[in-house]
């Protein structure tokens, strides 16, 4: 199963996803928790608009941290943090408090962001690249296993006591799966500080000219600004859904175990979804098939505004939080097909920034959605909005090099 050598250099990593996936006993409670200590959903979705300003503003200044003290320093520095941030949580009760605690948190998670992939990847080129895509297929799948057992420890935890604790079981494990990180092997343990802070103007000129062309590069396709409608609207509509559903399952019957068990459902789908992908994309392209799959999801949300049964409502739940499975990796393959080598990865962060910013305007607007909206319109609303998405995918399709190549 395993490869030569893989394990001496991977396991802390491998062993480190597994056990902080394992620990994500809140995740499919979040919105409920905050709902029952007296937040409303508006309060909520700031939360996560406030994180993503954090993230956006501090992600560069901690990648220096991490190249100048090294990725091993700044990895294990966040987490440990993290896990102080998760433990206040447990004590918080008030909206101030609580937002003042999640942007340390997104504060500190961006030491971690970037620089254990970077971690990583250079081990491994160091010593056996064959492994480095073997690396990401692993500790996702490690991290699907764990986020399968997650919820249904958090649905035993509930049973038996307060829903805070589920904050105390992350904090921990948050914690002590940092721990295997320490033996982790680093080979670029940091580099000279007057070496990366000596830039030369020139070179300076030349990084913000390669910035420039790169946007004018988006600005002038008549694809890739489409291709960013389409990721911030998927977005826009993650952070309504992700406010509405669970509240709407308790709502209409749902007991708080089983909904720990859907999340366990949806993780299992997870795992089977890229082998199911892998087959379709043998016969069809990655843009029919993210079309296909937008405008089923899209039915499925309007569905719900006509349907009672219990069931029925269920399904419709897990399959839609098992979309992104399919859509996020073929948006990415398909935006890559679709970019030149010298300017990716340039165009690459503005995507990431398209996506913060979803969830920076996405969020208010969702949380004042459902103060006005009933749960069942807000998913409904939902549904229609995303709608356009396969609308943009047929623009694409029309404009030219957009058949992406099946196999690919």
């Amino acid at each position: 199963m395993f490869k030569r050598n893989e394990l001496r250099l991977l396991w802390p990593f491998y062993l480190q996803s597994l056990f902080l996936s394992l620990s994500k006993l809140i995740m499919p409670f979040y919105v409920l928790y905050f709902l029952g200590i007296g937040l409303n959903f508006f309060q909520i979705a700031i939360i996560g608009s406030v994180r993503s300003i954090v993230s956006i503003l501090f992600e560069a200044p901690t990648g220096a941290i991490a190249d100048i003290f090294g990725r091993k320093t700044s990895v294990i520095l966040g987490y440990l943090l993290s896990s102080l941030t998760l433990l206040l949580i447990f004590f918080a009760h008030n909206f101030y408090v609580i937002i003042i605690i999640f942007a340390f948190d997104a504060l500190f998670e961006t030491l971690v962001s970037g620089a254990d992939r970077a971690w990583a990847v250079d081990l491994l080129e160091s010593k056996q690249s064959k492994l480095v895509d073997t690396y990401f297929i692993r500790s996702r799948l490690f991290r699907n296993i764990g986020l399968i057992i997650a919820p249904i420890l958090a649905g035993v935890v509930i049973g038996r006591m307060s829903m805070s604790y589920l904050w105390l079981f992350y904090a921990i494990g948050t914690f002590l799966s940092t721990m295997f990180l320490f033996f982790g092997k680093e080979v670029n343990p940091g580099e000279n500080l007057s070496e990366i802070i000596t830039v030369r103007e020139s070179e300076l000129k030349n990084f913000v000219d390669h910035i420039k062309q790169s946007f004018h590069l988006v600005s002038k396709s008549k694809i890739l600004p489409l291709m960013f409608l389409a990721i911030f609207i998927f977005y826009f509509v993650e952070e309504t859904t992700g406010l509405a559903w669970t509240p709407y399952l308790e709502k209409i019957g749902v007991a708080l175990p089983m909904i720990g068990y859907l999340f366990s459902a949806i993780a299992i789908i997870g795992v089977i979804i890229p082998f199911v992908t892998e087959r379709l994309l043998k016969y069809k392209s990655k843009l029919y098939v993210l079309f296909f799959t937008m405008l089923v999801y899209a039915i499925l949300l309007i569905f719900v505004g006509f349907i009672n049964l219990y069931l029925l409502i269920i399904l419709v739940f897990v399959l839609f939080n098992s979309a992104e499975e399919i859509f996020l990796p073929l948006e990415d393959a398909l935006t890559n097909f679709y970019l030149e080598s010298k300017n990716r990865a340039t165009i690459l962060s503005f995507k990431s920034m398209v996506e913060s910013f979803a969830s920076i305007i996405g969020g208010p607007v969702a949380g004042y959605l459902l103060d006005i909206l009933s749960l069942r319109q807000a998913i409904v609303f939902s549904g229609a909005i995303l709608l356009t998405i396969p609308v943009l995918y047929s623009v694409i399709r029309s404009r030219g090099r957009a058949s992406a190549r099946p196999s690919e």
